[in-house]
């Protein structure tokens, strides 16, 4: 008669189930584009570009001047620019300042973005096959 209500927050993102091939420490400044297929965890700040296949972490001291592109992006820190993923997931900590085109989102209550908002599931999708990289 009654159904349990599935929990969709562990539906949004799988990179917490990825391995984290790579972090950028608190106190670490890179300058320049960070391109490849794993997965990273950001905790200092990067004054580029970041495409990633896989997924990218800003942790909460973790700052981002530039664009990110990935899979799956979680967010606890803060991203000044624009932003193309297939799950997004912003924490509460988090905050971004441009433009968001994600096929799924969620927010937890205090999380902040200022900026447009396009949600394109089936563009996002269709591009599954082709690697979010092509810039």
């Amino acid at each position: 008669m009654f159904k349990k209500k599935e929990n969709n927050s562990s539906k949004v993102t799988n990179l917490d189930k990825l391995p984290i091939t790579t972090v950028i420490a608190h106190g670490i400044t890179i300058h320049g584009d960070i391109i490849g297929e794993g997965a990273i965890r950001i905790d200092g700040k990067i004054e580029g570009n970041v495409y990633l296949d896989k997924g990218v972490i800003l942790g909460e001291k973790a700052e981002v001047t530039g664009t990110i592109k990935s899979n799956s992006v979680i967010i606890f820190g803060k991203l000044l620019g624009d932003l193309e993923c297939k799950q997004l997931h912003l924490k509460s900590s988090g905050r971004i300042d441009g433009d968001m085109k994600v096929a799924t989102l969620e927010v937890e209550m205090g999380g902040q973005y200022n900026g447009s908002l396009k949600m394109d599931t089936l563009a996002l999708q269709a591009g599954e096959e082709q690697k979010l990289l092509s810039v």
